[in-house]
């Protein structure tokens, strides 16, 4: 068994690959990086492997390229594993003042969106986190920094002009584990949510009346996420993660209801 992950070593999702290596016994040489996400995915499907997918920042928001590959119900999720992140600003130089330029992950300068602007620093979209410490020691420039974790610094040798930069105290990750819809692997967490896709039927107020379904039930909603569905102008579909309950006669009676107002409804697995 191997796993894959988008980003170069130790970006958080190596980070978060290795621990979920050691759960399943998976050496660390046995953890690959991709260049890409979908990279990643395609992998995982050719070798019937683990992937580990960024899917939301609790400051930056959604990572709409994962939610729509995991949208065409090839693979199902298997973990949640939610991150904390503390962003570290790196450089070569040892003076703050030198600094104009900071590279990272569109998403970590996002979350230090604020910071680098009190601080008429330019951002610069780069590949990913660890990648840009890389790109700093490699250019050996004053003028340069980068956005990256506390590791990255040991790794590439550079000094830490700041620590936890990121505007939001807390900031966490929430990534899923995800494998090949055919794979059967051990469950880590205790199946107490589920995410389900769906589209909407031509009806008046039928967003109003698909999230009803759910509350007839008490059933917690902890997330709704519109997509396009790529097919027409303009038409979307939903993403809901809800707590799964105790007794299954209530989600039999949730997709029951939800049924007459919705369409395509794809379970895409219970974690």
């Amino acid at each position: 068994m191997k796993i894959f992950y988008q980003w170069e070593k130790w970006a958080y999702s190596h980070i978060v690959s290795n621990e979920i290596s050691k759960f399943y016994g998976i050496q660390e040489s046995d953890v690959f990086w991709c260049f890409s996400f979908q990279d990643m995915f395609d992998n995982a499907k050719k070798y019937n492997w683990i992937a580990v997918v960024p899917i939301e920042n609790s400051y930056a928001g959604s990572i709409y390229e994962n939610f729509n590959i995991l949208s065409k119900g090839e693979f199902k999720i298997i973990w949640e594993y939610y991150l904390p992140i503390s962003h570290c600003l790196l450089s070569t130089s040892f003076d703050m003042k030198t600094i104009k330029k900071v590279y990272s992950h569109y998403q970590a300068l996002m979350q230090c969106e604020n910071y680098l602007k009190t601080r008429n620093l330019q951002p610069e979209v780069f590949w990913d986190t660890a990648w840009s410490a890389k790109y700093i020691k490699e250019k050996n420039n004053n003028e340069l920094a980068c956005i990256s974790s506390s590791l990255a610094w040991k790794i590439y040798g550079l000094n830490v002009l700041d620590k936890n930069i990121n505007d939001q105290d807390g900031n966490t990750t929430r990534f899923f584990v995800v494998v090949p819809k055919d794979l059967e692997l051990q469950n880590y967490s205790n199946n107490w949510k589920i995410s389900i896709l769906f589209k909407v039927k031509d009806v008046s107020a039928v967003l109003y009346k698909c999230l009803g379904a759910f509350a007839t039930q008490n059933i917690n909603l902890t997330k709704i996420e519109s997509l396009s569905t790529k097919e027409k102008q303009f038409e979307y579909m939903f993403w809901l993660d809800f707590k799964s309950p105790k007794d299954k006669k209530q989600l039999d009676n949730v997709l029951q209801e939800l049924s007459y107002f919705a369409k395509d409804i794809n379970i895409l697995w219970e974690y």
